[in-house]
C-alpha cells in the first residue's frame, strides 16, 4: 500500500514553529524519499525506483539492520568548524543572527585520535554540567521521587505520559531487553508509543537545572537573552535509536552532552517523505538506504561552497545584507543565495559527539537518531532576527 506523501511538521513547543502553511511552496520545493508502487501516474522517476514493498521494516528478531545506529562510521557532510575558528569566522559574537547554512562547532581541544574522544567523554565547555548530569548524578539535581514529563516521538509529539524520573531511566535502559536489544529502541515502533524525554523541560526545577548549562557562542545567545527569556532551553534524554521524526521550526542549537546524536537534515525547498506515525529510525532503516549516497566530489563542492559563502558572509555586513548588488551582481544579494546540494541524494548529515554541537537554521527539515543507550543533549531555540 502506497502511503500519502506527507511534508515536514513542526513539533508543538518549540521556539518559532512553523506548520505546513508557512513554508509559501513557490513550485521549486523537491519532494524526496518518497515510496510508491508501480501504478502510480505521479513522475517520481527521479527519486530511483523502489517500492513500499523493498522499503518494508525488518523483523526484529534480524541481527542486522539497513541501517545501524551503533555505527562509528556514519558519514558527515555539513562544515566542521572549532571554537576558535567559529569566532575568527564570525567575531567574539559568534553565530550570527538567522546564518542561512547548518554547521558542527566541535571544542578546540578536539582529537579524534584523542583518548577521550574516542571514549565520547565529554571535553566542551559544559564539563560541570556534564558531571551533572552522569547517569549516577542526574537524578540527585531534583527532589526524590521527581516527574518528568515524556512526549511520543512521532512529529508532532500527540501524546504525553508523566513518569517518575528514575523509573524513565530504568525503562529507557531496559527497553527491548528481552530480545536482546537492550536500551534500544526498534524501526517498527510507533512514535506515538515511544517515550523520550524532550521538550517538556520548562518547570521551575527544569529552569534551575538549566542554569548550569554554558549557551552556545551566538549573538542571541547573549547573558541578556537569558535574562530576558528569549532563549529557550530544552534537556534530552534518549536510548539507542530513539529520536524525533522529521519537524521544523525556527533556528537554534543542540549540543551533546553524553553518548553521541546523529542529525539528518534537509533546506527548506527540499521537502522528506516519511509516515509521521513513525519516530525518526523507521525513515533510517526504510527510506534512507534507497536514496543515492553523496559522492566524494558532492561532498567536497558543499564544504567548498559553504567555505566561500562564510568568507563571504564575513566581508559583507548584515546592514548591506538587506541591498542587491554587494557582491558585486546586481540581481543577487548575499540572503538569495539558496543551498542547493545534490539533488535527490541522502540528506546532509552528521554525527554529533559529547562536547559538540550542531547549528540548524531557520526553516530546515531535521530529524534525530541517538546512537548510544545513554544520550544526553541540550538544545538551544534562539528568538532572533536580523
Amino acid at each position: 500500500m502506497t502511503p500519502e506523501p506527507v511534508m515536514s511538521t513542526s513539533r508543538r513547543g518549540d521556539a518559532h514553529s512553523k506548520n505546513n502553511n508557512d513554508m509559501g511552496g513557490n513550485g521549486n520545493e523537491v519532494i524526496i524519499g518518497d515510496c510508491f508502487s508501480p501504478d502510480d501516474t505521479t513522475n517520481n522517476d527521479s527519486l530511483g525506483e523502489f517500492t513500499c514493498e523493498d522499503s518494508l521494516t525488518l523483523s526484529t528478531s534480524q541481527e542486522k539492520w539497513n541501517w545501524e545506529p551503533t555505527s562509528s562510521s556514519h558519514p558527515c557532510n555539513i562544515l566542521r568548524l572549532s571554537q576558535s575558528e567559529l569566532l575568527r569566522a564570525f567575531g567574539p559574537l559568534g553565530v550570527p543572527n538567522l546564518y542561512p547554512h547548518p554547521l558542527v562547532i566541535r571544542p578546540d581541544n578536539y582529537d579524534s585520535q584523542n583518548e577521550a574522544t574516542i571514549n565520547n567523554n565529554y571535553i566542551g565547555r559544559n564539563r560541570h554540567f556534564a558531571n551533572m548530569t552522569t547517569l549516577e548524578h542526574l537524578p540527585l539535581n531534583f527532589p526524590p521521587n521527581f516527574n518528568v514529563t515524556l512526549t511520543g516521538s512521532d512529529s508532532l509529539s500527540t501524546h504525553r505520559r508523566i513518569i517518575n524520573l528514575s523509573q524513565y531511566l530504568s525503562e529507557m535502559l531496559d527497553a527491548n531487553k528481552d530480545i536482546d536489544r537492550p536500551g534500544e529502541t526498534l524501526p517498527d515502533e510507533f512514535g506515538n508509543e515511544t517515550w523520550y524525554l524532550f521538550g517538556e523541560t520548562f518547570t521551575k526545577e527544569w529552569a534551575e537545572f538549566l542554569q548550569h548549562y554554558n549557551l552556545p557562542t551566538c549573538q542571541s545567545c547573549t547573558p541578556l537573552h537569558r535574562q530576558q527569556s528569549m532563549i529557550a532551553l530544552s534537556f534530552g534524554i534518549g536510548n539507542i535509536g530513539s529520536g524525533v521524526q522529521w519537524h521544523l521550526h525556527g533556528p537554534g542549537f543542540s549540543e551533546t552532552i553524553h553518548g553521541r546524536k546523529h542529525w539528518v537534515l534537509y533546506p527548506p525547498q527540499s521537502i522528506p517523505v516519511y509516515k509521521m506515525e513513525y519516530a525518526s529510525r523507521h525513515w533510517m532503516e526504510n527510506v534512507y538506504p534507497n536514496l543515492e549516497d553523496w559522492n566524494d566530489q558532492d561532498v567536497k563542492m558543499e564544504l567548498k561552497h559553504d567555505e566561500e559563502f562564510l568568507k563571504m558572509w564575513k566581508r559583507v555586513s548584515a546592514k548591506q545584507r538587506h541591498f542587491d548588488g554587494m557582491m558585486g551582481n546586481e540581481n543577487e544579494s548575499i540572503d538569495e543565495i539558496e543551498e542547493q546540494g545534490p539533488s535527490n541524494k541522502k540528506p546532509w548529515e552528521c554525527t554529533i559527539n559529547a562536547g559538540e554541537m550542531i547549528y540548524f537554521p531557520d526553516g530546515w527539515h531535521h530529524a534525530t537518531i541517538n546512537l548510544e543507550r545513554y544520550t544526553v543533549f541540550v538544545s538551544s531555540f534562539t528568538t532572533e532576527h536580523n
